[in-house]
């Protein structure tokens, strides 16, 4: 099947079940289809490791300082849970973005790594969020994956093993370095994320960049530098974005008053809370109260 055709393919899926806009569960675990028919502002979302594969239009990703974009024939590949900010840059009604993307299962790398043996010894470069080609072996994979939607009967044998072989191939890929380094428990990105597993939890209370760095096995200065280096920005920095998006979550999913929301996110003072929600948001956390929609999860 040519990529045009998995594209009319899921646009017709989108159709038939009313997905547009949000990420839409199409059935089979951990894997989600996106059709959005029109270009859009800058909106915020907290990543979670996954694969996206890019069938039409494009998208660009903020991470930290960094803009990494990808558009048809492409896909993109996150490591680490992240707070980050998102736009369709390229899309229409007549032909519009459509992705299919795949939570990534970590464990299932470590096994596969150690099968094939594709680690690598460099750490110095490697990023969390990165885009590059998809090669036809992955586009055949990720087909087959979505017309088990069809096929329930077969879904229980050929979705695990499916799964398997997609994340095979992202281990193979070319953009795909934060798999190959996260696999291995000694590397820096596999110490970044302990750190940023106890940042999630913790986020709304004070943490000390001391304490992360000591999780992580690294010295302060090493950890905030690889810390830097993999996701973009500071650990505290990171915990703030984070302590805004669940704020923003509450105030429009929940409609808390902005104090009150301040508190259950860990600030002790609301003017500050305001200021930089303001900010981050170009609006106050009073007007954004009346929004219809809280962070997107990708």
């Amino acid at each position: 099947m040519q990529t045009d055709q998995l594209t009319q393919n899921l646009v017709d899926f989108a159709d038939e079940r009313g997905a547009d806009g949000e990420p839409f569960d199409i059935g089979i675990p951990g894997v989600t289809l996106v059709r959005q028919r029109h270009k859009t502002h800058v909106y915020p979302v907290v990543f979670h490791p996954i694969f996206c594969l890019v069938l039409q239009g494009a998208k660009q990703t903020y991470v930290g300082g960094r803009t990494v974009s990808f558009a048809s024939g492409q896909s993109l590949i996150v490591g680490l849970d992240l707070p980050a900010e998102s736009r369709v840059i390229e899309a229409s009604s007549q032909k519009p973005y459509v992705a299919l993307a795949l939570d990534l299962d970590m464990v299932l790398l470590r096994e596969l790594s150690g099968e094939i043996n594709l680690l690598e010894q460099g750490n110095e470069k490697t990023v969390a969020v990165t885009s590059g080609k998809a090669d036809g072996a992955i586009v055949d994979a990720m087909r087959r994956l979505f017309e088990l939607t069809e096929m329930p009967e077969a879904t229980a044998v050929l979705e695990p093993l499916i799964k398997r072989e997609v994340h095979f191939w992202l281990l193979k890929a070319a953009h795909g370095a934060i798999l190959k380094q996260l696999v291995r428990r000694d590397s820096r990105a596999a110490r970044i994320s302990t750190a940023i597993a106890r940042i999630k939890r913790e986020f709304a209370t004070a943490l000390r960049v001391e304490d992360l760095a000591q999780d992580a096995a690294m010295s302060v200065s090493a950890f905030h530098a690889a810390f830097k280096d993999i996701t973009g920005t500071t650990p505290l920095q990171f915990q703030k974005m984070l302590r805004l998006m669940e704020a923003r979550r509450l105030l429009q999913n929940e409609k808390l008053p902005v104090s009150n929301t301040a508190f259950q996110v860990g600030y002790e003072s609301p003017t500050q809370f305001s200021r930089e929600y303001s900010r981050q948001f170009g609006q106050t956390p009073r007007a954004d109260k009346v929004g219809s929609s809280g962070v997107s999860v990708r």
